[in-house]
């Protein structure tokens, strides 16, 4: 990064590059388009639950865009949850209008059946 910002700023004072520049992460692994794998459950995971996810928001969306499907996959893929078949989930999607003062979000509440 030092080197990208001396090349960019050429002129740039020693002290310049030393704060801005910034040890860049290194990923785990690498990104792709490949679906998820399944994860490992942890113990206590097995079994039936109920899943409700509650959409919060300033404007109420039309319900077939309230979509769940991604977290379900990244609950299952964190072993959270043991799958998402129909007889491991039961799945229930609300949503409310947020008060003047709250802040949009999705809260995940999971029930063991």
């Amino acid at each position: 990064m030092k080197n990208d910002l001396a090349t960019t700023f050429p002129h740039a004072s020693p002290d310049f590059l030393a704060r801005n520049s910034r040890k860049v992460a290194e990923l785990e692994c690498p990104a792709g388009n490949a679906p998820l794998g399944k994860g490992k459950s942890k113990e206590g995971t097995t079994g039936r639950v109920h899943i409700r996810f509650v959409s919060i928001r300033k404007r109420l969306l039309d319900p077939d865009n309230i979509s769940e499907k991604w977290t379900l996959d990244a609950l299952r893929f964190a072993g959270i949850i043991c799958g998402d078949e129909p007889d491991k989930i039961t799945l229930e999607t609300t949503q409310r209008k947020a008060n003047k003062n709250e802040d949009e979000k999705t809260l995940i509440e999971i029930y063991k059946l």
